[in-house]
């Protein structure tokens, strides 16, 4: 049988999340991680990260042809990240941990990290850069947009349709056949009973509207 080489992998972040992202990694043999990405304070790719260099996201068109990446940031915001990473021709990993259970009938986007724990269940979609965080569960037939996050725990049914950009709380349900909207928030704990508009924070149980004007988290 060929011996695969694991692909190099660079996570965009190097913060606390970063860690816990790396750390994932460090259990999906088809990655190595060699490194990661600050887009923020330039002083910080002075030192090293888990013993590995920070890179500055300027400089990813040197490693782009042989490095794929991921985005450690947890809120919704990574897009700006991911944005400037793709100027730079950088290509996404999809990461699933081996102690997550991913349909095979499902889809999963280029960018996204599921967790240990996490369920997917069949004829799912999840767009790009979604963040499926430990012991969250995903009903069948039910699709996620772009840059979502999923807290821990979050139990999101079947038939139901998340709109890119949103933040499903830790903890939070999601009864089937609701729509949420784009750039939504849904509360730690909270229980969605009915569709969530675009750019709203619900919160409560059952989940009500406690803010206008959101995007994500």
């Amino acid at each position: 049988m060929e011996h695969v080489l694991p692909k190099p992998l660079l996570i965009l972040g190097a913060r606390n999340f970063a860690l816990e992202v790396a750390d994932l990694v460090s259990e999906v043999p088809e990655f190595e991680l060699k490194g990661f990405v600050e887009n923020n304070d330039l002083s910080r790719c002075n030192e090293r990260l888990e013993g590995l260099p920070v890179h500055w996201v300027d400089d990813l068109g040197s490693l782009a042809a042989d490095h794929w990446a991921v985005c450690a940031f947890g809120s919704t915001t990574r897009r700006g990240f991911i944005e400037q990473a793709v100027g730079q021709g950088m290509r996404f990993a999809t990461i699933v941990h081996p102690a997550a259970r991913l349909s095979g009938k499902s889809v999963v986007g280029p960018g996204t990290v599921i967790w240990p724990g996490a369920m997917i269940s069949a004829y799912s979609v999840l767009g790009q850069h979604v963040l499926v965080n430990r012991g969250a569960l995903i009903g069948h037939q039910t699709e996620l947009g772009d840059c979502i996050t999923v807290g821990p725990g979050a139990n999101i049914a079947g038939k139901c349709t998340i709109g890119s950009g949103s933040y499903i709380g830790m903890g939070a349900v999601v009864v089937e056949y609701i729509r949420i909207g784009k750039g939504a928030v849904v509360a730690a704990g909270s229980v969605v009973t009915k569709d969530v508009p675009d750019n709203v924070m619900v919160a409560g149980m059952p989940a009500v509207i406690v803010k206008q004007g959101v995007d994500g988290l």
